[in-house]
């Protein structure tokens, strides 16, 4: 086993993802360059060769996705300096919550040894005065960080001013630099800033004091009730309208939305941050969602753009798709609305079948299982108990003690698609 890699436990896929992700941060930052820094690679997480390629590769996908990065050969994460610093926000803090061993033993002292080569950064990152300075934006911002948080930042921060020392100097547009100017965690940014500005490696670059506003920012907890900031108050008025809009291009309500409020706050104050400052979301339903709710897809998406236009933001369909599903959840639980079972007779068409299928979905926002008979089997057993609705392209034989049955032509007629949106949503 190559020095200075610990011994590990069986780890969990995420587990091993991120234990890869710090590894190749400690890669990208490590000077000089030796190749005994990719020695070992595969022993990180104690995998066999097969195993590291597959989790290599899904690092890979991931930071692409997510934060627009590459692992080029030298195992050195390559893109802009603030998309990897929001990679190493969220990798970090991911490590903490599900391998703290590895952190302690391994990220921590090499980010230590890696501080002595800079006399002036080693100072500025000393653990009591790091900690005093977290305290002091504590009490500018009346609000504590978690035990977790106060460690993160005494890793994090010093990682950041390292990445300066060595010439990679993070940049913001216009439009975000704005953005972030009105936050109200810019006070407290403005402490860090004066007190580590001598080990920032450029004093006079102030897009360092811009990140330290967005660091604060992406630490904070969205509630509601949490503060009084104009933002805050904003961006309440913004989601009282969303859920309006909703109602409004939907023609559904919601008996109750003080949930659906608190739940849509919470969410949407990070998704702007994330839709600012271009941080990609996995959505693993997504597929899903469009695929089995295009309905609700579709009048969320129109929902939210009023709210997009309103913060000059962009929404990827995996946010949407995420808006989606609260909006279907609390459709389901406000209206007591069921999953309705319906039945699709089939006969060798399996493209026509698709598109009934597809059409049907796109009547109702609610959630709808769909399951399919053929026509043989249909005439032979009957429909199977539980069924609210039998669908189907083709003429078929029905009795009395069927349920109702719709035949379908391509495309639906607007009254028909009123009927069974009816017929769905009824209680």
């Amino acid at each position: 086993m190559s020095q200075g890699i610990p011994p590990v436990r069986e780890l969990s896929s995420q587990q091993r993802r991120c234990n890869l992700l710090l590894w190749l941060y400690r890669t990208t930052l490590c000077t000089p360059f030796s190749t005994q820094q990719s020695e070992g690679l595969d022993q990180i997480n104690g995998v066999d060769i097969t195993t590291l390629d597959g989790d290599l590769a899904q690092v890979r996908r991931e930071i692409h996705k997510q934060h627009h990065l590459e692992i080029d050969a030298r195992f050195h994460v390559q893109g802009k300096a603030l998309d990897q610093r929001l990679c190493l926000l969220q990798a970090l803090r991911r490590g903490l919550r599900s391998s703290p061993a590895f952190i302690d033993d391994y990220f921590k002292p090499w980010l230590n040894q890696q501080l002595t080569q800079y006399s002036t950064l080693a100072s500025s990152c000393e653990k009591d005065r790091l900690t005093s300075l977290i305290e002091r934006c504590e009490s500018e911002l009346e609000q504590e960080f978690t035990p977790r948080d106060r460690l993160f930042l005494q890793l994090y921060i010093p990682w950041c001013l390292l990445q300066n020392a060595q010439g990679h100097y993070v940049t913001f547009t216009a439009q975000q630099q704005q953005w972030l100017h009105i936050k109200p965690e810019f006070r407290a940014a403005n402490i860090l800033y004066d007190q580590l500005q001598p080990a920032c490696g450029n004093p006079s670059r102030s897009e360092d004091r811009d990140f330290f506003i967005l660091l604060l920012t992406l630490l904070q907890q969205h509630r509601h009730d949490s503060s009084g900031s104009e933002l805050d108050q904003r961006l309440m008025h913004a989601v009282k309208h969303l859920i309006a809009s909703f109602q409004d291009v939907s023609g559904m309500t919601f008996s109750s939305d003080e949930g659906l409020f608190r739940q849509l706050f919470a969410h949407l104050g990070p998704m702007i941050e994330r839709c600012k400052f271009a941080i990609g979301i996995e959505n693993q339903l997504q597929n899903e969602v469009e695929r089995m709710y295009p309905r609700l897809m579709r009048t969320t998406r129109e929902a939210l753009a009023s709210f997009a236009a309103q913060y000059q933001i962009t929404l990827s369909e995996a946010e949407v798709g995420l808006i989606a599903v609260i909006f279907g959840a609390w459709l389901m639980q406000g209206n007591a609305l069921q999953e309705k079972q319906i039945l699709l007779l089939t006969d060798h068409n399996s493209e026509l079948e698709h598109a009934v299928e597809q059409q049907i979905r796109e009547a109702t926002l609610i959630p709808l299982n769909i399951k399919y008979q053929t026509l043989a089997a249909f005439h032979q057993y009957g429909a199977p108990s539980g069924v609210a609705m039998i669908v189907t392209p083709y003429a078929t034989k029905t009795t009395d003690a069927d349920p109702l049955v719709i035949h379908t032509q391509l495309p639906l007629a607007k009254d028909q698609r009123k009927r069974i949106r009816s017929l769905l949503e009824a209680r």
